[in-house]
């Protein structure tokens, strides 16, 4: 299949949104209050650099018809890109295993409190692995339709709280200057919607071209406002020490509004576009660790790797279930954020080592 590059700006918009959306909020406003749309912009800006470096990687390795997990040998050297390569899969299932968590802990106490979390973890994994099972084209055609779903959905939310929403608090968002925490703010949202690397594994299934980076920008563009907008309508309705209190802010704007009937009960349909998304997300990041796997084991057949890093992050997210203190402080621990960080920034050390050893020179001079 060839993924064209509006089905990229699609995909990578249902990628990045989904989790940000959900967790990223309360975080942002414990630690930046009304500042925080200061560290969004800056990491939007941030963005802006890490796809551009995306692009021109990716542009390499689509040159050569060869996808990004096989070219990377020739522009950090085959241990050099191996080690990478086995970081990423270790960090893509561990990245499932905290999403897996977070959907238990989300869904446990709202809606199954009486269910034991490795029933829950249990089920979502068997959902992850029989979607990754299906294979890259319907990731695709699923993220075609869910992104639909997902931009009414966000255009409902704000004309459904706009009216709630206490605009006096508007003149603080400029007033309030207390710059103390705003590296580490701009860090954590580079932390959260800051994984453009991980579209170089569309390669070959896409070619990397101008209006690819157009729409990654594009994407990219989408993704911060829609953000900083969930933001500005959390901060609004709550205040900052309730919107930093509250663990999630769209289910309780949802019960919160004064609307009655399908509007105020509109919550389980959005808790359904928003599981589709994480699927999505999952399903993906379980073939980013297959695919890394796969190279480095030589491997024809990758299938039974699904079923394996499937089962190794439920047990992961399972044990995370046993201590949740733990979990939720490991979220929020500067380490934490300044590993998602240097993973994210992969791109970058590979377009310097791309240009150290003259690979763009040597495109051009032939």
């Amino acid at each position: 299949m060839r993924t064209t590059s509006f089905q990229t700006f699609r995909f990578s918009s249902i990628y990045m949104l989904t989790i940000p959306l959900a967790f990223m909020i309360p975080p942002l406003i414990s630690t930046s209050g009304y500042q925080g749309w200061i560290a969004m912009l800056i990491g939007g800006a941030v963005n802006v650099v890490l796809i551009s470096c995306t692009y021109f990687v990716g542009k390499l390795a689509s040159n050569s018809g060869q996808s990004w997990v096989v070219y990377g040998e020739q522009i950090a050297g085959k241990w050099g890109h191996r080690a990478v390569l086995l970081l990423l899969s270790f960090w893509s299932i561990y990245y499932v295993s905290l999403d897996m968590e977070q959907f238990t802990l989300f869904y446990g106490s709202i809606y199954m409190k009486d269910t034991p979390p490795w029933f829950i973890l249990l089920l979502v994994g068997l959902v992850i692995m029989i979607t990754a099972r299906w294979g890259f084209s319907t990731l695709i055609y699923i993220a075609d339709g869910t992104f639909i779903l997902i931009l009414i959905g966000v255009l409902f939310l704000l004309l459904l709280f706009i009216g709630d929403a206490d605009y006096q608090m508007l003149p603080a968002l400029l007033n309030h200057r207390n710059f103390t925490n705003l590296f580490t703010d701009v860090l954590s949202v580079i932390s959260w919607i800051g994984e453009w690397f991980i579209f170089l594994f569309l390669l070959p299934h896409l070619n990397f071209d101008k209006n690819t980076l157009r729409n990654l920008l594009l994407a990219n563009t989408m993704v911060t406002v829609a953000v900083l907008l969930t933001w500005l309508l959390v901060l609004l309705n709550f205040g900052v020490h309730y919107g930093s209190q509250v663990k999630y802010p769209i289910l309780q704007l949802i019960r919160g509004t004064s609307f009655t009937g399908l509007l105020g009960n509109a919550d389980p349909l959005f808790i359904g576009i928003w599981a589709i998304s994480m699927i999505i997300h999952d399903a993906f990041l379980v073939y980013v660790g297959v695919s890394c796997l796969g190279h480095l084991f030589k491997l024809k057949e990758t299938r039974p790797l699904i079923s394996i890093l499937t089962g190794t992050a439920t047990v992961a997210a399972f044990q995370y279930s046993q201590n949740t203190t733990q979990y939720q402080k490991d979220l929020s621990e500067l380490g934490f954020i300044a590993f998602w960080v240097i993973i994210n920034s992969i791109p970058l050390y590979y377009l310097l080592l791309a240009l150290v050893r003259g690979k763009f020179r040597r495109k051009k001079s032939t």
